[in-house]
């Protein structure tokens, strides 16, 4: 496998733990450092007593010397760290050393012991500690990859809300950070977790906040059902999501959205059918958004303020929110 001359300075960047102190100065009254080698077992109390006592960017550097020192250290320990950890601050980070170690390796299957503990360790804290420590991974696809013994879908269902919202700040954040809004599994892996969630929020938040920029038919389809749903929040949320699904989906999904205005009773599930409509059109919204005057005069000042903003020629969407939102103040 081909590597870059980044993947070789971060690999000297990891090995600065193994290296030996060195030598004093010259005339020096001061004796001689010793040579000496940082253990796996020192770094984890170092981690330990930093995440009790540490400042927080003291707390955050222990935490990525160990994800880089992970790298080159066998697995051995730190697999065996993993499956004894009881403190769950220190699980997360090691979890997130593993997850790292995974990627870096491309051995997806060195995340299943946490994958483990995060379905089914009896203590909450330590299932979404476990759950956590795949963060800013490509967890979705690692989880495929070992053949969805355990998947983000199986970990919202879990009846503590710690973990549903480990699970959600997961997905959101390897959505947004990790793939840039551009992964299509991701994003339909957010929308079936949400709609297998017996947790309305925790499912609202999946829908509202993930990309769908690149999702296919069949999951804009179900988005399209869900505006059925009898929680108004998972309908308002369905609708903010329905506004970002592909433009081959667009035709459709406005229709669905104009429905849902015209027939809906919730005001934050009118507004945010407003939004999914501006969203999907841009530009060329004005006139629909128009048709919708007077069916909810309480919400005409909404759609004023999304007629103003779309005035501006705006051509990226969170300006044109941001602008929407000033004005409508």
């Amino acid at each position: 496998m081909n590597r870059s001359p980044r993947w070789r300075v971060a690999l000297l960047a990891s090995a600065a733990w193994l290296l030996p102190a060195t030598a004093s100065a010259a005339g020096s009254n001061e004796p001689p450092l010793q040579q000496t080698t940082c253990s796996f077992s020192g770094m984890v109390d170092e981690l330990r007593a930093a995440l009790k006592t540490g400042s927080p960017a003291y707390r955050k550097y222990v935490k990525e010397r160990l994800k880089m020192a992970a790298r080159l250290m066998p697995a051995d320990q730190l697999l065996a760290a993993v499956h004894q950890e009881r403190d769950p601050d220190v699980l997360e980070a090691l979890g997130g050393a593993l997850a790292g170690k995974a990627s870096f390796s491309e051995d997806t299957s060195l995340i299943q012991p946490l994958l483990t503990r995060a379905a089914s360790d009896a203590d909450p804290a330590l299932r979404a500690a476990a759950v956590r420590g795949l963060k800013g991974t490509g967890s979705v696809d690692a989880m495929g990859k070992n053949g969805n013994v355990v998947t983000y879908e199986q970990l919202i269902r879990d009846s503590a809300p710690e973990v549903r919202q480990a699970v959600v700040e997961n997905l959101v954040h390897e959505s947004a950070k990790v793939y840039f809004g551009h992964d299509k599994t991701v994003s339909e892996t957010a929308v079936a977790t949400a709609l297998a969630s017996k947790d309305p929020e925790a499912a609202a938040k999946l829908l509202s906040e993930v990309s769908m920029e690149r999702v296919g038919h069949d999951t804009v389809e179900r988005l399209r059902g869900n505006l059925r749903t009898d929680h108004p929040g998972l309908r308002a949320a369905s609708a903010t999501a329905l506004g970002g699904v592909p433009g081959a989906e667009a035709t459709s999904t406005r229709q669905s959205l104009v429905e849902l205005y015209r027939n809906e009773k919730d005001p934050a599930v009118r507004k945010a059918a407003l939004q999914g409509i501006a969203r999907l059109g841009m530009g060329s919204a004005r006139a629909t958004l128009e048709s919708l005057r007077g069916v909810a005069p309480g919400l005409d000042p909404e759609i004023d303020a999304w007629q103003s903003a779309l005035g501006l020629g705006l051509q990226e969407w969170h300006l044109l929110l941001r602008e929407k939102e000033r004005i409508r103040k």
